[in-house]
């Protein structure tokens, strides 16, 4: 544990540096700011992996490993975006919070690990090894839409009533650039949730040869988000919504994953 808790230590140590990092000017086309940017998330990628591989080998609980590996994957698909994206990239201040209560939670799930069985068996079977990360992956689409939304919602309440320039509001991408990424991710996210969802339904169906995988809460949980997101999507495309339907609508099904992923093991 004390290994770890170096390992903890610089991984948050890197973290908020790379909140400094995001504050740096990469949007007027400057190549050797966008290069530290983007060298600096894959330099988090490699310190997580390192603090996965560590954890992995020991005797831990599976809400440790799995936010652990959570960490790594999204700052992959961040990295990604960043350096495909620059509408994505000035979306960046705004997944501070995010990263911040990311990684406050794996340090918090740190310390359930003498008190539970081992639990790191988390890739025996291909099936499982699917629905581990396309869960991951869903949760992470979700999350970027999530906070696109987001943005959407703020830019359109201050632009109405702000009628000066705001510094911050600057750095953000256009209402109509921040709805088209919150939208495209949704589909990314009922893509992978529903893969997540047959993936495990097929694993328990093997492993324990009975249906009672649609009767776990995290499970009924996921597919009520999943429902939720294809009418949302349907609806849309027919249609159109309002900003504040948009966010509203993936804020519910954001909360229901969270519930599904985090709050259901938190409670048990």
């Amino acid at each position: 544990m004390k290994l770890n808790f170096y390992i903890e230590f610089l991984t948050l140590g890197t973290f908020l540096f790379f909140l400094i990092i995001n504050f740096i000017n990469i949007e007027e086309n400057n190549k050797t700011n966008r290069f530290i940017y983007l060298s600096y998330i894959l330099f988090i990628v490699f310190v997580n992996l390192i603090y996965y591989s560590l954890i992995y080998s020991s005797q831990t609980n599976s809400l440790y490993l799995v936010t652990s590996l959570l960490i790594v994957v999204f700052f992959i698909i961040h990295f990604i975006m960043s350096l495909f994206s620059k509408d994505y990239v000035r979306l960046r201040l705004l997944f501070i919070p995010f990263f911040f209560i990311l990684i406050s939670f794996r340090y918090l799930t740190s310390f359930e690990s003498n008190n539970s069985n081992n639990e790191t068996i988390l890739f025996e079977d291909n099936y499982l090894l699917i629905h581990i990360f396309s869960s991951l992956f869903s949760y992470t689409m979700l999350t970027i839409s999530a906070v696109s939304a987001f943005c959407v919602n703020i830019k359109g309440k201050f632009l109405k009533k702000i009628t000066y320039s705001n510094p911050f509001l600057n750095l953000l991408p256009s209402v109509y650039e921040s709805e088209v990424i919150s939208i495209k991710f949704l589909y990314f996210t009922a893509f992978f949730l529903t893969l997540s969802l047959i993936s495990g339904f097929t694993y328990h169906n093997i492993e324990y040869n009975n249906f009672y995988f649609f009767f776990n809460n995290k499970v009924i949980l996921s597919i009520v988000s999943l429902v939720l997101i294809f009418i949302f999507l349907i609806f849309h495309r027919l249609n159109g919504f309002t900003a504040l339907v948009t966010f509203k609508v993936i804020l519910l099904s954001y909360l229901f994953i969270n519930l599904a992923y985090f709050g259901i093991k938190v409670l048990e």
